[in-house]
């Protein structure tokens, strides 16, 4: 268990409060977290630490599940507050006033916006906070389109190397997504059958049932494609998809992802529309409109819902389809991952299916056909089930700030990870920006546009909706 410094920008905001500070919390409890570490919460505004504290009380505790009132102060009792203008350089000095004696594992925390991060590393290089020392963490999103992400990954570059860079993407601290490999790897049955001659088609899907909420500024800017496809769903995809390395260090699995990544059949301007759906919410019942939510512009033509058909063009899966999908205010919330497998009839009731569940549950289901009882002609389809849940699961964030701590990069980005993700993304923006394709709609709380079930059933498949 090592000690660290963990430098937290954007103290007082939401993803602090929601996710950092129970994660480091419920590591504590866990007994995880040295009992040295010091946390140094920082941002532009100016209180005291005692000021802040209470606010921890009233917005962070009540995010945590196994809140001990000891516990709760023991761990508060090595926070510290710095209020810090980001573009001021002198009051950078403090940090390291902070800092701990002969500290070596100082974890610096960007939750802040991307906008910021280059101002925030040069002046950290002033104060000398960019040694062999020091590891920063990345929040998404990293740039809008592949410029973007290449400029702020060439000028963070500047103050730091790679090595000491962290670009979290929670759904990599998910436990059924840490599993895939695992999984694949040391189980014989899924090793062969793991390519193009037994698998028909591949689904990604990440629903859920909330609208854009108080994010409506950053989402109009962003959109479903942004949020979460170009990170989260292709992240996924990758560890399904790549061939498993000799070694599970975090060099091997990383590359053994690029290579899945630029592996990825370029989406021409011909084919485009055909592959790719996008979609926005529209009023139903109670349920207002996408154009209704607060701070959306007028007209908005941003997408809170895509269906995509994506190919990969290497020996293992050529031909294959993998469906990605991703929307908010749909029928239900949940995250999962659909293996279907080839059968010699070719039809969709008689396919077995591998499912990986990520969320609301971590569970590991098989569908599989057994003959009915009393008949020796008929069958029917049966779910063999592993639950995953278990309550010493960690959550995503404590999983990977405690990696951060351990310097373990294996399930975080490396930079040529995103820019190939956005390489392949970047014609869907352009032919969006450029209006030549259609925005569809649907309903709130429902599955989706029809053009999305079109997308899939061309090819003999089906969503798997639960």
């Amino acid at each position: 268990m090592q000690n660290f410094d963990f430098i937290l920008f954007g103290a007082t905001g939401d993803l602090a409060m929601r996710k950092i500070f129970p994660s480091l919390y419920q590591a504590y409890y866990d007994g995880l977290l040295s009992l040295e570490g010091k946390i140094i919460a920082t941002s532009r505004t100016k209180f005291g630490r005692k000021d802040f504290l209470k606010r921890l009380e009233t917005q962070s505790k009540i995010h945590i599940k196994n809140y001990d009132e000891k516990k709760w102060e023991e761990f508060t009792h090595n926070i510290y507050y710095l209020s810090i203008n980001i573009n001021e350089v002198k009051e950078f000095n403090l940090l390291n006033q902070q800092l701990s004696k002969n500290s070596n594992n100082i974890i610096i925390y960007f939750s802040i916006s991307p906008e910021f991060f280059i101002q925030a590393c040069e002046n950290l290089t002033f104060v000398g906070l960019n040694d062999k020392r020091v590891k920063i963490v990345l929040e998404k999103p990293l740039g809008m389109d592949l410029k973007s992400c290449c400029e702020i990954n060439e000028k963070i570059s500047k103050f730091y190397k790679e090595t000491q860079i962290y670009r979290i993407d929670h759904y990599l601290g998910k436990e059924s997504v840490r599993n895939i490999l695992t999984l694949r790897a040391f189980n014989p049955i899924f090793q062969a059958l793991w390519n193009k001659k037994y698998i028909q088609c591949i689904e990604i899907s990440v629903f859920e049932t909330l609208g854009v909420e108080n994010r409506g500024e950053f989402y109009d800017h962003t959109g479903a494609l942004r949020d979460m496809l170009q990170n989260h769903i292709l992240q996924i995809l990758s560890l399904i998809a790549m061939k498993i390395p000799k070694n599970f260090d975090a060099n091997s699995i990383r590359k053994a992802k690029l290579k899945i990544l630029k592996s990825l059949k370029p989406l021409k301007i011909d084919t485009l529309n055909k592959q790719v759906i996008r979609a926005q919410y529209v009023k139903n019942e109670e349920f207002k409109s996408y154009l209704e939510e607060k701070n959306i512009k007028a007209k908005s033509q941003t997408e809170t819902f895509v269906a995509l058909k994506a190919e990969l063009m290497n020996k293992t899966w050529q031909g294959v389809p993998f469906y990605l999908r991703t929307g908010k205010r749909m029928a239900e919330s949940f995250a999962h991952i659909v293996i279907s497998f080839k059968n010699k009839k070719n039809t969709a009731n008689d396919i077995n299916k591998l499912i990986i569940s990520l969320q609301p549950h971590h569970r590991i289901s098989f569908e599989m056909n057994i003959k009915k009882i009393e008949s020796d002609t008929d069958f029917e389809t049966k779910i063999l089930n592993l639950n995953l849940n278990h309550n010493s699961t960690m959550q995503s964030y404590e999983r990977l700030i405690l990696d951060i701590i351990e310097s373990n990069p294996a399930s975080f980005n490396h930079k040529e990870e995103l820019e190939a993700a956005w390489k392949w993304v970047d014609p869907i923006l352009k032919n969006w920006k450029n209006k030549k394709s259609e925005l569809f709609f649907y309903p709130a709380k429902s599955w989706g546009p029809k053009q999305a079930f079109e997308l899939i059933e061309k090819d003999g498949c089906e969503w798997y909706n639960i």
